[in-house]
C-alpha cells in the first residue's frame, strides 16, 4: 500500500483516552448512534476504513490520528469492531455533514506504510528492561521469544496503546515522527511513573 492508495476524505471516530498505532490492533465498542452511522458508512464505502482520533480533555480532539482498517465487525445493540493501524495522518479540514467526516493528510507519516520501522538510535534494552522489570512486579508471564522478534516499532506502538499515561502523553508518543525520540519519551514516563499497566496488554505480533 502506497500513500496514493490512502483515502483523503475519511469518517472519524473519536475515541477518550485512546489511540492507534501503525500495525496495532484496537477493539472498539461503538455504542451511540451517530458513532454507529460512522461504522456503517465505512463499512458500505467497502474499503472499512476509519479515522481515529483521540478526544482532547479540554474540549473537541486532536487534529493527529491514525487510519485504521476494520478488520473484524459484529452487528448487535452494540457495534463491536476491531480495527489494524495503518498510517497516520493530519486533519485538514473537518467537514460539515451528517456525520463526522475530515479531509485528511499524510505527509511525514510515509514510514507507517513499510512493513516494520527501524532506527539504530532506538534504546531497545533500556526499553525491554523496563518492561521486564514491570511484569517480573506484576507476575506476568511473557512470551520472550516473540518479544525478542518483534520489531521496535510494534513494541513501542504496542506500549504506548497500552500504558496508562494520561491524553497529553499518548498524543505526544502519536505524533512524535522519530522512533528513537518516540522511545526515549516512552523510557522517560515509565521511569517517571512507576504505575501498572491499564487496559488491554501489550499485544505484540
Amino acid at each position: 500500500m502506497t500513500l496514493k492508495d490512502l483515502p483523503k476524505l475519511l469518517p472519524l471516530y473519536a475515541a477518550q483516552g485512546t489511540v492507534l498505532l501503525p500495525r496495532t490492533q484496537l477493539p472498539l465498542l461503538i455504542e451511540k448512534e451517530e458513532d454507529k452511522a460512522t461504522i456503517d458508512y465505512a463499512l458500505q464505502e467497502g474499503r472499512r476504513f476509519l479515522g481515529i482520533l483521540q478526544e482532547n480533555p479540554l474540549g473537541g480532539h486532536f487534529q493527529k490520528g491514525c487510519l485504521g482498517r476494520i478488520t473484524n465487525f459484529q452487528e448487535g445493540t452494540r457495534f463491536f469492531i476491531m480495527l489494524e493501524g495503518v498510517c497516520r495522518f493530519s486533519v485538514e479540514r473537518i467537514m460539515e455533514d451528517v456525520l463526522f467526516k475530515a479531509q485528511v493528510n499524510y505527509l511525514g507519516y510515509e514510514q507507517d506504510l513499510e512493513s516494520s520501522a527501524s532506527d539504530p538510535l532506538v534504546n531497545r534494552p533500556r526499553l525491554l528492561r523496563l518492561l521486564k522489570d514491570y511484569l517480573l512486579d506484576q507476575d506476568i508471564t511473557a512470551n520472550w521469544e516473540e518479544i525478542d522478534h518483534a520489531s521496535d516499532d510494534i513494541i513501542l506502538n504496542s506500549l504506548i496503546m497500552a500504558c496508562p499515561f494520561g491524553p497529553p502523553e499518548k498524543q505526544a508518543l502519536l505524533e512524535t515522527l522519530s522512533l528513537s525520540e518516540r522511545c526515549d519519551i516512552m523510557i522517560a514516563l515509565m521511569e517517571m511513573g512507576h504505575f501498572p499497566f491499564q487496559g488491554p496488554r501489550p499485544m505484540l505480533h
